[in-house]
């Protein structure tokens, strides 16, 4: 079952827009904007907009191949829209185009069962080319992607155990036994304009490092060696490493801030 596409489906008998008080505890300083023409779900504070879910095609010159997942009822998933770095006025509601004249952040589910299994998308006001991509489960950064200037992927950053210099997605495992004595945690793929994917770097687990936690626990960084696809150890730190290969560990892009 589609999750979102339920819970707007279930507002199409309310007419107009309707503003709704939410409870200090969970809220203090939030309401509720709804509407079903066009159709939304937003959250108010002080007059200023902090977050709206929309139907993606309201805000059709956002979408793109990535970020337009179909939902079991073969529609669009909702898109969840952030505005952390700007102060967007409730009034772009009633002009929802003018959302594009506003930093942005962009969130879809992948899957209906997980809505924190999401894709998600920074863009700069007036673009429509998100400045960073990621594959975010909760708050953790699964993927991270970099693109250029047109909105092509150029760098590719997998984050979770999986065989050293593998060049793709790999699905989780039961244990670490099976991906060999130093499987890689983190990844860095370079990708030619073609879509051919290069490994230019690699963090993995290091000699004689025992880890008997679950498989999708991060480790510390002190298990970790920093080098090249070819063994060698080039970087000192986890801070290094990130630093020299851009990598976003924690998504700060999506604030509108500088990676950490």
């Amino acid at each position: 079952m589609n999750l979102t596409f339920d819970y707007f489906s279930a507002r199409m008998m309310v007419a107009g827009i309707i503003l709704l008080s939410i409870s200090r505890a969970a809220f203090p300083a939030a309401k509720v904007v709804e509407s079903t023409h066009p159709m939304y779900y937003g959250k108010v504070d002080g007059g200023r907009l902090i977050s709206l879910t929309i139907p993606p095609r309201e805000l059709i010159l956002d979408m793109n191949p990535v970020n337009s997942i179909k939902s079991e009822a073969n529609d669009f998933k909702q898109a969840r829209y952030y505005f952390p770095n700007s102060n967007t006025p409730l009034s772009v509601v009633k002009n929802l185009e003018k959302i594009y004249g506003f930093d942005r952040r962009r969130d879809v589910p992948i899957v209906s069962s997980s809505l924190d299994w999401v894709i998600a998308e920074y863009f700069k006001a007036n673009s429509h080319v998100p400045i960073c991509r990621f594959r975010l489960l909760g708050k953790s950064v699964e993927r991270q992607e970099q693109l250029d200037f047109s909105g092509k992927v150029i760098k590719i950053i997998l984050i979770g155990w999986a065989p050293r210099n593998s060049t793709e997605d790999e699905e989780r495992v039961p244990d670490l036994s099976v991906l060999g004595e130093h499987p890689a945690w983190i990844r860095v793929l370079r990708v030619t304009p073609d879509g051919r994917r290069t490994l230019v770097a690699e963090a993995w687990k290091a000699t004689d490092v025992p880890f008997d936690a679950p498989t999708d626990s991060e480790p510390k960084a002190s298990d970790l060696y920093f080098g090249l696809p070819n063994g060698a150890r080039r970087w000192h730190s986890i801070a290094d490493f990130t630093k020299y290969n851009e990598i976003d560990l924690h998504a700060a892009c999506l604030s509108g801030a500088r990676p950490r």
